[in-house]
């Protein structure tokens, strides 16, 4: 007993003693950390660069980290509270890593376009040892992008769309059967989901060649592994780590942005369609073909710039372009599609409008969907532009710097590797470009409208020589998508349908928080 009392009051003096030594260590670190994030809040501030005060510990990103906003929220935010004030650009800050944000429609175009040599790369993550499938066209730098850039628009000429169409236009005969199911049992229908098994079944047929039958749900593993891509490498998560951490110490970690069981999935399954190829005959032409081609080690090919000739791809980087073109293929084109439907069941005046032009110009092409008979729907096109204007998929566009640069008209010097972002989910809503800009009205687009804005005031793909390369096949495969539904259903929002709308938090994409559902009410 006696023992005991003594190791107790040995306790109770060791913890008087050391206790102040701790509260002294504590707040000497928090102390430490102030300071430290202070020094770095001043950054904008040495750089003479206009820029909204930061706030510790998120800088200007609190709500983001709260989950408040998804992360085209927040700058969009950031873009229209600097526009309000009149700069030109601005800084904020990101925790503590400032992010240059560009304002004036003449640096927007500068840095996408005229001055793109200073701004090549999206400096995002990739690691072809420990990550595979991230040496793909969006994440590819330097040399080995231009070379692959330079050969991929052979996939998407007119002739390929063309052909695109027809194999479209089977796929839709499938996905307006299960669409007559719902209305005909007068069920509300879960759009997005219906649409991305659509698109899934479309980008395999068209780009792989293969049927995935993801709409008659006999494929539910690839469905399943096609979404890891968005909840994995285009998490809030994920984005997070790669724009506060420098590439070389996620590398160093072995940091993923993959998950083990998608890139065991899509090698093997890119690895037996490529062996399947090799013993085709007959060609397809097709962006497989295309990269097949590009990956065979006994032809010889011409780099970008004609002077020398380009390694051939080697099987990751073969299976890492599939890739990309699978994913973002089947998710912009069946994203654009729900968001067009949510807007026209919103806006009943305008789905007329747009039914009466589909129902006009078939009546010229033998009431046929083809390429010619959807290229003469102007409407839809306006339809389509406006949806990509109020949701633009990837509302963000990252750039990093290579070298210093002047900004042109200032004396401010962007130092080299610093953090650029071009928000054009907040250029879509400035109220200079697009007055009323959360009214969903199609004339924004007439030719006559587009000719008042400048150049780089829509830039729902990018622009300049990063702009999407699957343009063209998303905006088709959405217009025969929408095209189809249109003419043939009457759309309205269900009661199953949480209003009011509002963004989802969870990763870089633009997608509603909950399910879009509609109903359908069949026109004879």
């Amino acid at each position: 007993m006696a023992c005991d009392r003594g190791i107790v009051i040995v306790l109770c003096a060791f913890i008087r003693t050391m206790l102040p030594l701790y509260l002294i260590i504590f707040l000497c670190v928090a102390i430490g950390i102030v300071f430290y994030y202070k020094s770095l809040f001043n950054y904008w501030k040495k750089k003479g660069v206009p820029y909204l005060k930061p706030t510790l510990p998120f800088g200007n990103a609190t709500k983001f980290f709260l989950n408040q906003q998804c992360i085209g929220e927040l700058f969009m935010d950031v873009y229209l509270q600097m526009r309000r004030r009149g700069w030109k650009h601005g800084g904020m800050f990101f925790c503590g890593k400032p992010v240059y944000i560009p304002l004036d429609n003449e640096i927007v175009k500068k840095i996408l376009v005229s001055d793109f040599i200073n701004f090549p790369n999206h400096g995002l993550y990739i690691d072809e040892s420990v990550d595979p499938l991230s040496v793909h066209l969006f994440n590819m730098e330097g040399y080995r992008w231009k070379n692959v850039r330079a050969k991929l628009p052979l996939a998407f000429t007119a002739a390929k769309m063309r052909r695109n169409v027809i194999i479209m236009n089977e796929t839709c005969k499938e996905f307006l059967k299960i669409i007559d199911k719902y209305e005909s049992e007068n069920k509300s229908i879960n759009i997005k989901d219906v649409l991305t098994r659509f698109s899934i079944d479309v980008v395999s047929a068209c780009i792989l060649g293969m049927e995935s039958n993801t709409l008659k749900n006999q494929n539910p593993e690839l469905l399943r592994e096609s979404r890891a891509f968005f909840d994995n490498q285009w998490s809030r998560v994920s984005n997070t780590l790669v724009i506060l951490i420098p590439r070389p110490v996620l590398s160093k970690l072995n940091f993923k942005l993959f998950t083990k069981s998608a890139t065991k999935y899509f090698l093997n399954m890119f690895k037996m369609i490529k062996e399947h190829r090799q013993t085709e005959t007959t060609k397809r032409n097709d962006l497989t073909d295309l990269l097949l081609d590009l990956a065979d080690k006994n032809k010889s090919h011409p780099d970008f710039n004609g002077v020398g000739t380009m390694e051939p791809l080697n099987f990751n980087e073969f299976a890492a372009q599939l890739y990309i073109f699978f994913q973002a293929g089947f998710e912009t084109s069946s994203s654009t599609q729900a968001f067009a439907l949510y807007e026209l069941a919103s806006n009943q005046t305008i789905q007329d409008k747009l039914r009466l032009e589909i129902n006009e110009v078939l009546k010229k092409h033998n009431g046929q969907f083809t390429y010619d008979s959807v290229n003469d729907m102007d409407y839809l096109g306006r339809v389509i532009d406006e949806t990509l204007r109020k949701y633009p998929i990837f509302p963000v566009l990252p750039r990093a710097a290579t070298a210093d640069y002047q900004v042109p008209g200032t004396d401010v010097i962007i130092e080299k590797n610093s953090f650029v972002l071009v928000t054009n989910l907040g250029v879509h809503y400035d109220p200079e470009y697009y007055p009323d800009p959360m009214k969903f009205d199609p004339d924004r687009f007439t030719a006559e409208n587009k000719a008042k804005r400048p150049y780089c005031s829509y830039i729902p793909f990018g622009e300049g020589p990063r702009i999407c390369i699957g343009k063209r096949f998303g905006i088709w495969q959405s217009k025969i998508g929408l095209a189809n539904i249109i003419k043939n259903y009457n759309v309205t929002l269900s009661k199953k349908m949480k209003l009011p709308a509002r963004f989802d938090t969870s990763g870089l994409i633009l997608k509603l928080h909950g399910d879009i559902w509609v109903d359908l009410k069949r026109i004879c």
